[in-house]
């Protein structure tokens, strides 16, 4: 059973990643025809709607939708009371946002951005309708579904809708029908998927212990919003929407694709963890067993973080300059200064994102609220007393509240599965070594390569970064700790049979 679960999660993965990795590749280059297209003004009008309905979207899907992954059994009860709710708190949220956008415009201070928040508003309903269907497909690990699912929708959005609209006529409005494409496209397949009842069930047996999981896993959502948005509120509070553009652009840009990353790792990781501690006996040998399993899944998804993402974002935090005048142009060079900073808070994200399925797998899903409100209150009052500062000041403050928030998470997280601290440096040594090591070269090749355009200089050292990080791979296998070299070693089993020999040293093999 271990093994089918564990080849059945690796599969998921693996699928998770694909599309992910696609998915990544897409938002990257639409985001940069957009933003050379529609300028840092537009894109903020755009950030101010996308605040709005990213904290009304916890309305609408309070987490009943989220329940459904943990739940031992699904009954079509479970899922008919689910989108029943879905659909009444959608609906509800969505009128509330069209009646509101005035006074939101009004606290934003830009009186176009009403007309942005309206044209958003039915996102949430979208989004809310979509939410079972979405959890019943990462219950069964089917993220083949998904990730097509997402990303045919990403394609009709953006590819086929908001770039020709910005190309025609270049506004605000390119990126708002994109959403909307995008999520009621992804939202329909979704649903092709599991197919589940549409008849209404607003109350059953099972219903308050539905209701409860929710509720914890609502107010753990309004907290994460709010320790990740409250920078970009102060921003549209007191700055032009340029700047707020700039922000939340070069924000969205490095935080899309981490958490996109996220959205594959996390559910499997909380799926297979949920199985492994369901398959316990509840004797005190079987628990620690199971836990053994859980915090060996952990240490391996954290040294590959460790090894793999935290160079990258190292290096490309030392090149930011380059790096954005590449992508967008001199109109976006502003955006240096904030990109430095969020790119070395990504890597911290996505860390603690894996460590919060270890407190969800232990039976502490409401320990990840109280560890983290002190948080949120630290990060609210931190952004009053930056934002005075500038945007440059709220982006290094941001990154100070992800490695805080890191650390109590996944100190917490540890507690919870009785895991020791040694275990967590373990996981992380080689990859800080090899981050070093990155960032001293990519600094030493931005100075040697200094006379190419910036777009060539870019792209050579990307290629001799890559390799150079390859080599100290293979140079020094230690640096891999024994839990991921297990699970890159089934990775490259399913590569073809000469890319698996030639990338063999990841596992710990000599080639």
């Amino acid at each position: 059973m271990a093994q089918g679960l564990g080849s059945k999660a690796l599969a998921a993965v693996s699928w998770g990643a694909g599309g992910a990795l696609a998915r990544m590749l897409l938002q990257i280059g639409s985001q940069v025809v957009l933003a050379r297209l529609l300028g840092p003004s537009e894109y903020g009008l755009f950030a101010i709607g996308a605040i709005v309905v990213s904290f009304s979207g916890f309305f609408s899907d309070v987490g009943l939708a989220y329940g459904l992954i943990q739940k031992k059994e699904v009954s079509a009860a479970d899922v008919r009371f689910v989108f029943t709710w879905q659909l009444i708190l959608g609906t509800a949220v969505t009128a509330a946002i069209w009646l509101a956008a005035a006074p939101i415009a009004g606290f934003f201070g830009n009186v176009r951005s009403a007309g942005v928040v309206q044209a958003l508003a039915p996102v949430c309903l979208l989004n809310a309708l979509a939410a079972p269907s979405l959890n019943l497909l990462k219950r069964g690990l089917d993220f083949k579904r998904i990730q097509l699912a997402q990303l045919l929708g990403y394609v009709l959005g953006y590819l086929c809708v908001g770039i020709p609209l910005a190309l025609w006529r270049p506004s605000v409005d390119a990126l708002v029908l994109a959403w909307l494409v995008q999520t009621l496209v992804s939202g329909l397949l979704l649903y092709a998927g599991p197919r589940h009842a549409l008849k209404p069930l607003l109350w059953y047996e099972q219903a308050r212990a539905q209701s409860a999981y929710g509720a914890t896993v609502f107010f753990t959502n309004i907290l994460n919003w709010a320790i990740n948005n409250t920078d970009r509120v102060f921003i549209g509070r007191l700055f032009p929407a340029r700047e707020i553009g700039l922000y939340a652009t070069t924000y969205n840009m490095l935080y899309n694709p981490t958490s996109t990353l996220l959205g594959v790792l996390q559910p499997v990781f909380f799926s297979a963890s949920a199985r492994i501690a369901e398959g316990s006996d509840g004797g005190v040998t079987a628990e620690a067993a199971s836990r053994a399993r859980i915090a060996q899944g952990f240490s391996a998804l954290v040294a590959a973080i460790a090894c793999f993402i935290l160079p990258l974002f190292a290096a490309l935090a030392a090149l930011a300059p380059t790096f954005i005048l590449v992508l967008y142009g001199d109109k976006w060079l502003g955006a240096a200064e904030v990109c430095r900073p969020l790119a070395l808070a990504m890597p911290l994200f996505l860390i603690w994102g894996m460590a919060t399925p270890l407190l969800w797998a232990g039976g502490k899903p409401g320990r990840e609220f109280r560890v983290q409100a002190p948080v949120a209150l630290a990060w609210a009052l931190s952004c009053w007393l930056l934002a005075p500062y500038g945007i440059a000041a709220l982006a290094w403050g941001t990154l100070g509240l992800f490695a805080l928030r890191c650390s109590v998470v996944v100190f917490s997280a540890l507690r919870t599965m009785q895991m020791g601290a040694g275990a967590l440096w373990h996981s992380l040594r080689g990859g800080l070594l090899l981050t070093v090591l990155a960032v001293v070269e990519v600094l030493l090749l931005e100075r040697g390569l200094a006379g190419l355009p910036a777009l060539a200089r870019l792209a050579l050292i990307a290629v001799l970064a890559t390799a150079l990080h390859l080599a100290a791979l293979r140079l020094l296998p230690w640096i891999i700790p024994l839990p991921l070299q297990s699970v890159l070693e089934q990775v490259l089993r399913k590569l073809p049979a000469k890319l698996s020999k030639r990338m063999a040293f990841l596992a710990g093999k000599r080639v």
